[in-house]
């Protein structure tokens, strides 16, 4: 029978275990129902307090597939211990990513011995010893620590991190770094923005406001080339780096400095679409999938080893607005996802191959325009790629026209929407036609 499992804050979990002492059928159907519930939820170990029972007992198995036995994960059969005890540990230690079932969705680092030696009873109470390593020892120490009350988040060696960022791009990673335990972002480098309101001039930054409201420590620079920014970043002994849409070039000296280096999130597939605007030309070119590559910076543009990678299907309807807010929360849920195998070497980088890699183009105001010789596909494109900025725009007889809003129908035909005349309110197309007694055409 499947049990409740209990979740971090039940005050269960930090209760004092009992030692088993009658081994009859009731301890046999909580023993069978943790298997149950362990098995159902896909974990590797359980622990009785986790199912609400403060009794020294655990249960766990590790069945693996091909691939988990080339990367050196070792199965062992459905393991039941009483009242285990540690009875050796090796000196010896290593980092793993460890999960757990009261902590879903959470994975951490954590360092621990390689080997050790248990004592305690089977399920019928008779003495046993296991020797266990590899995944093994580290679920069973897992375990232990749950009836002893220790939470596997009481392992927390904290990773120091430099964010460098400036767009809206980095606010969802910067924000789940933030709120991540494992994580201490020491400080946050940044670009000034500035932009005038009403006369005045105003902090545009949203990453350097959402800095300061998480009362994180600010470095504006305009510039990495001088021997202060590397100084101030030296200092804080940084322990790894995040960058995400920056705006700026990182000097080797720079972003070696992290004992784990430097790493950049890109709204692309990478090699496809290095530069400065991936999201607009995936739109532009009509591509089925984007996605985001996490990238170990070196001193190219964006063409570093990946260290991970995903993608999204795309329905040729979205802009660049949704797809960059959509982008920012994959990419930070990747990085976070990513990070802890890592740190623990796990990971291994994969160099880009050079001869795919294509480059993006800076926009500019005039890239918004277009003629009567210009497809409607294309026109739907610009319009989706170019929101809100550069925008698409065409002039008829000395007069700018913005096309604001565009869809194309079933046979592809371009359907304009809504319009903005230079000087004038935002109107639908049937009121501009009225209006102004012409017509937009684009070619088929």
């Amino acid at each position: 029978m499947k049990l409740k499992v209990f979740k971090d804050g039940e005050p269960v979990l930090r209760e004092a275990t009992e030692k088993v002492e009658s081994f009859d059928m009731e301890l046999q159907t909580l023993i069978d129902n943790m298997v149950d519930t362990m098995r159902e939820h896909n974990g590797i170990g359980l622990a009785a307090p986790q199912v609400g029972h403060s009794k020294k007992i655990l249960v766990c198995e590790y069945q693996t597939d091909e691939e988990d036995e080339e990367e050196g994960y070792k199965k062992f059969p459905l393991t039941i211990l009483c009242n285990p005890k540690i009875k050796k540990a090796s000196s010896e230690q290593c980092k793993m990513v460890e999960g757990c079932l009261s902590f879903p969705g959470m994975e951490l680092v954590i360092k621990r011995p390689q080997k050790i030696t248990v004592t305690g009873q089977d399920r019928y109470g008779k003495p046993i010893e296991i020797s266990a390593d590899n995944i093994q020892g580290r679920v069973i120490q897992h375990e232990i620590d749950h009836l002893n009350s220790t939470l596997f988040v009481d392992h927390i060696k904290e990773v120091s991190v430099v964010f460098f960022g400036t767009g809206n791009f980095g606010l969802h990673t910067l924000e789940s770094l933030h709120r991540d335990p494992q994580y201490k972002v020491k400080a946050v480098i940044t670009g000034s923005s500035e932009k005038l309101a009403r006369g005045k001039k105003v902090d545009a930054n949203n990453i350097k406001l959402l800095a300061n409201k998480l009362k994180i420590p600010v470095i504006e620079v305009k510039t990495l080339k001088d021997d202060k920014a590397f100084k101030q970043i030296k200092s804080l002994k940084p322990d790894l780096g995040v960058v995400t849409d920056f705006g700026f070039i990182i000097p080797k000296k720079i972003f070696t400095i992290p004992k784990y280096k430097t790493l950049n999130i890109h709204p692309s597939l990478l090699p496809k679409y290095r530069g400065t605007t991936p999201i607009q030309s995936a739109i532009l070119n009509g591509d089925h999938k984007i996605g985001v590559s996490i990238i170990k910076i070196d001193e190219g543009v964006d063409s570093g080893p990946i260290i991970a990678q995903t993608s999204i299907k795309l329905s040729g309807s979205e802009n660049y607005q949704i797809l960059h807010d959509y982008l920012s929360e994959l990419g930070a849920s990747l990085l976070l996802t990513a990070l802890p195998y890592y740190i623990t070497g796990d990971i291994k980088p994969v160099i880009q191959h050079e001869k795919k890699a294509t480059y993006t183009k800076i926009l500019k105001k005039l890239d918004g325009e277009v003629v009567p010789e210009t497809s409607g596909v294309e026109v739907d494109r610009m319009i989706r790629a170019f929101y809100p900025w550069p925008g698409v725009y065409t002039d008829i007889k000395g007069k700018r026209i913005q096309i604001t809003a565009a869809h194309l129908d079933k046979e592809k035909h371009l359907v304009i929407d809504r319009v903005k005349p230079a000087g004038k309110n935002e109107m639908s197309y049937d009121d501009f036609k009225n209006g102004y007694r012409e017509e937009l055409t684009f070619s088929e």
